[in-house]
């Protein structure tokens, strides 16, 4: 089955316009990024967040028509925002868009991730709204994610509204930082309690939970089959594992895939290279 543009360009603008609403509190790094069809082209725009300064775009290039990088400076006296305009038939949407700080080409808006794998798409997740990573300016990929921090990034990146009700479903969400987005992804279906009425927001979560949980969130149009020899057979991961194999959202030239077990603990920093090439996967 296979994802529409339309819905695609939906999902990609909504995580987009959660930038402007104030949902996730985003750090305040070089810029924002929105992106908007008109009349056959794609208008990207990039926002200042840097007090003082406005912005310019120098340049862009495209990657595989999915990956559009864009080079900009900041500098006194520039507008607060710059648009450059993109012909439809050169990109495929939904893509990503990755922004350098031509000032500046080693900044990153958070400090542990610059040289790692996982680079380019929690820059992507931080431009568009979906991640502010922690106070400290960390992202910290190498830890391994919860339960709670993979429904609130996936909440936000499917532009589902937050519950904050006093009812929860389950015993051990209220009171906990993540509820509005916990509530949010058990209303739709994508993630699930346990039998004792609990989501166990503080486990972390596995490989195979990952799989499943990006699975449901997206309808995707492939009929590629990934190259793996890892997969285990008959589990109930396994169509999911398969299927994100088959999209490349995993790859075996990733790192995770060398020591490759469905069971085990995710990091953040998989979690967002997933998330983000799900976003821009049909």
């Amino acid at each position: 089955m296979k994802k529409s543009i339309t819905r695609h360009i939906s999902i990609l603008l909504a995580t987009i316009v959660l930038l402007t609403i104030g949902v996730q509190d985003v750090q305040a790094h070089g810029v924002t990024v929105t992106t908007q069809k008109i009349e056959g082209k794609y208008r990207i725009t990039l926002a200042s967040q840097e007090s003082g300064l406005g912005v310019n775009i120098l340049a862009f290039s495209i990657s595989n028509g999915k990956t559009i990088n864009v080079a900009y400076t900041l500098k006194k006296g520039a507008a607060a925002s710059a648009s450059t305009e993109i012909d439809e038939s050169i990109v495929l949407a939904p893509f990503r868009v990755i922004t350098t700080n031509s000032d500046n080409i080693n900044k990153r808006p958070f400090s542990d991730i610059a040289n790692t794998e996982f680079d380019e798409y929690i820059r992507h997740l931080h431009d568009v709204g979906i991640t502010s990573g922690f106070s400290d300016g960390t992202f910290r990929p190498g830890n391994t994610l919860s339960r709670a921090e993979a429904a609130a990034m996936l909440s936000v990146a499917l532009n589902l509204k937050p519950d904050d009700s006093p009812n929860t479903k389950l015993k051990d969400v209220n009171g906990h930082w993540g509820k509005k987005y916990i509530n949010a992804i058990l209303n739709k279906g994508i993630m699930t309690g346990y039998s004792d009425k609990t989501f166990r927001p503080n486990n972390k979560i596995t490989v195979a939970e990952v799989c499943t949980i990006i699975s449901k969130s997206f309808s995707f149009k492939t009929k590629s089959q990934g190259i793996f020899g890892k997969l285990k057979k008959n589990q109930w991961y396994s169509a999911y594992v398969q299927n994100v194999f088959n999209l490349k959202i995993l790859t075996i030239e990733d790192s995770i895939y060398k020591n490759f077990t469905e069971n085990g603990n995710i990091s953040r920093g998989n979690f967002a290279m997933m998330l983000s090439r799900a976003l821009s996967t049909f």
